[in-house]
């Protein structure tokens, strides 16, 4: 790697060093500055910034910054003659190609307060003096990742006048990249799960495309790739493909390269301090399908990291067993919370999450309630006592707690409660992020509570609704992502079927690192036989789906019977024993796209040991004793797997496509696999 990384440099110099000579910007004061193998320099007009693996090089304008040179490891990507002055235009804040001035340029270790992984933290400041504005523009350069952070903030000055140059087109971010040889890749995710839960609707749209010239106003990624090196441009916003959210653009090919719209922010937002704009990743990869993923999800990890401590647990919630809200909301109340953090204790899971209905049935103030009424019940006992009898129970027990409640709720009452309560682990419902001022409100508050707690507490989102919440590429730094509702009576639209949850979390994990994904298992005995085929299977099976993400348990367990839980019980025994070491690894879907008859599976690759863990899962309608699948990164390797359940171990080839045969006798079954690598064929 150190070999590699003085190549870089030592051509980037040389680059910087011949296009200076022509320039007439400088950079005033030198910058060269290094963590582990990520470096900062400027050499006359030019800004160099590198990983160790990904290399991105800027010239200083009299606009601003403009991208020059891409380069993934020995590779440079072909650019254009680029008719910016800058990467980007604040329409409707500053006239395309502003006169700014560079008023400090500053390098620096961090990692946002704790809240993501070490990092060289590069950030330019300009002010653009005619307009009165201030720009700020931001790099983070993770130490060996497969790419690079960059965002905008902006503020108002004194004598700030606003633009009227409204027409021309946002740009946030830019590569001035030839496309005439790139093949394009659109991805992004569907939100409102709730009403997406049939064979029609997937949760993830893909494209590939050709055009050279084009615009794409639903994805959250664009990739492009031409004789295996790639290139992705990634979001950070709650943009998904049903629901822009604020202000997300679109992704923009023209012959200048490619281009983000998407600014976040608008006019009347500003203000005298800076504030943000989306930021956007910048990923590069060499190979196929497989090191595209991997390289997405590095960056995603390096991005959102995972803490053991915090981030690792299987998590039951109370609300997911009621057929009516009323029931429901009844267990939320605390006889039926010692009664689940008992059952919890038995079969093995780590947090109890209170749901909705210890505030009683209201949503105007937060505080745990005595006595409540409903239709259903009538008056009933709540917490009589406050948070003491759940939360002695759950320490003597050794069970964490959590707790809902809606997104109004304000941030002390959510520091009250975790004071009071001891809740490590909080959901927050029914956010509607519709404008620039609610969304980083929300956000704010609820950094502060963490902050407030030294990182002592997550906060989970959702994307249940097609309001604009969260999305799966913003937010993963204070929780995971509660992917969807699904219960066992009714409503239809939300009733649980297994294929459909494995189907999603498959599709999640193609793109994204699935264990921030909390992924629902439902009690299949319960479940609605006129509407769902859940009860041909069997728990086992059922828990296997989640086991790749973060395992929930939407439901009251306490009604699974005695049967079921001899089953439960070992299978959450043995995950628990390796899932410190699964979530180190990168999670794949491999073989057939879930459709209730096929043979599926996830694969967990750890790079630094070539070791990992398989769920392969036949799934009820398949009519196939065995199946061959294509494995990632195995091609021409012999394995040893490790059946997890029965401890029997075998040797398998694979072969050099990366296929290898499974064989489960029956359908509705699974096999639980460690592997690893013994030879190379």
């Amino acid at each position: 790697m150190k070999n590699n990384l003085n190549y870089i440099i030592t051509g980037i110099f040389l680059i910087s060093l011949m296009a200076s000579c022509t320039s007439q910007q400088r950079f005033e004061t030198m910058l060269d500055e290094k963590f582990k193998e990520a470096r900062a320099f400027t050499k006359g007009d030019m800004l160099n910034i590198t990983t160790g693996k990904t290399t991105r090089t800027w010239k200083l304008t009299g606009s601003g910054l403009l991208t020059q040179f891409v380069i993934n490891g020995e590779t440079q990507f072909e650019t254009t003659t680029s008719p910016h002055r800058s990467d980007w235009n604040l329409t409707g804040i500053l006239p395309n190609d502003a006169e700014g001035k560079l008023v400090s340029l500053t390098a620096k270790k961090a990692n946002d307060e704790g809240f993501t992984s070490d990092y060289l933290e590069v950030t330019a400041e300009f002010e653009y003096t005619e307009q009165g504005v201030g720009v700020k523009y931001m790099v983070w350069a993770y130490p060996n990742a497969t790419g690079i952070r960059t965002q905008l903030f902006v503020k108002k000055l004194a004598n700030y006048l606003p633009s009227t140059d409204t027409t021309t087109l946002a740009r946030a971010e830019y590569l001035p990249l030839k496309t005439d040889k790139f093949q394009s890749r659109l991805i992004g995710y569907y939100n409102h799960t709730q009403g997406r839960n049939n064979r029609e609707d997937e949760i993830l749209r893909e494209e590939t495309a050709n055009d050279k010239t084009a615009t794409y106003n639903w994805a959250s990624v664009i990739d492009v790739q031409s004789e295996g090196n790639g290139i992705m441009i990634v979001q950070e916003s709650h943009k998904c493909v049903n629901q822009p959210g604020v202000n997300s653009g679109a992704y923009h090919l023209d012959g200048s390269g490619i281009f983000a719209s998407g600014l976040g922010i608008g006019a009347e937002n500003l203000t005298d301090q800076y504030r943000p704009l989306w930021a956007y990743w910048l990923v590069t990869y060499k190979g196929g399908d497989s090191e595209r993923q991997l390289a997405l999800k590095q960056f995603d990890r390096k991005r959102y990291p995972i803490d053991p401590k915090r981030d690792i647990y299987i998590m039951a919630n109370s609300w997911g067993s009621g057929a009516a809200k009323d029931e429901s909301l009844y267990a939320s109340r605390e006889a039926n919370i010692l009664a689940e953090i008992q059952s919890q204790k038995d079969l093995g899971i780590d947090l109890q999450q209170v749901d909705d209905g210890w505030q009683g049935t209201q949503y105007r103030t937060w505080d745990v309630v005595a006595k409540t009424t409903s239709k259903t019940y009538g008056e009933y006992e709540v917490y009589p006592e406050g948070w003491k009898n759940i939360k002695a129970s759950a320490a003597k027990e050794g069970i964490r707690l959590g707790l809902w409640a809606a997104w109004r709720i304000p941030g002390e009452d959510l520091l009250k409660h975790y004071k009071t309560g001891g809740f490590t682990s909080y959901k927050l419902d029914f956010a509607n992020l519709k404008d620039y001022e609610t969304f980083h409100g929300f956000i704010n508050k609820i950094r502060d509570f963490i902050l407030a707690t030294e990182h002592e507490v997550r906060v989970n989102w959702d994307v249940t609704e097609n309001p604009a919440r969260i999305g799966y590429y913003f937010g993963r730094e204070y929780g995971n992502i509660y992917l969807e509702n699904r219960k066992p009576i009714q409503p239809a639209h939300v009733v649980y079927h297994p294929y459909l949850v494995l189907r999603d979390a498959w599709q999640v994990s193609k793109y994204t690192n699935l264990n921030k994904f909390q992924v629902s298992i439902q009690n299949i005995d319960r479940v609605n036989r006129k509407v769902s085929d859940a009860y041909l299977h069997n728990h086992p099976y059922t828990v296997a789906i989640a086991l790749m993400g973060s395992p929930i348990f939407f439901q009251e367990t306490q009604y699974y019977s005695e049967e079921a839980r001899d089953q439960i019980r070992p299978v959450l025994a043995i995950y628990k024993q390796h899932r410190n070491e699964m979530y180190k690894g990168y999670v794949f879907p491999i073989g057939e796209k879930p459709n209730n008859a096929g043979w599926v599976g996830f694969q967990n690759y750890n790079p630094e040991t070539s070791t990992g863990y398989l769920t392969i899962l036949r799934e009820i309608n398949n009519e196939e004793v065995s199946k061959s699948m294509k494995l990632h990164f195995l091609k021409g390797t012999t394995v040893q797997l490790t059946n997890l359940m029965t401890g029997e171990i075998e040797e398998k080839n694979i072969n050099e496509n990366g296929d290898i045969t499974f064989q489960i006798e029956n359908p509705a079954d699974y096999r639980f696999y460690k592997y690893e690598v013994r030879s190379s064929q």
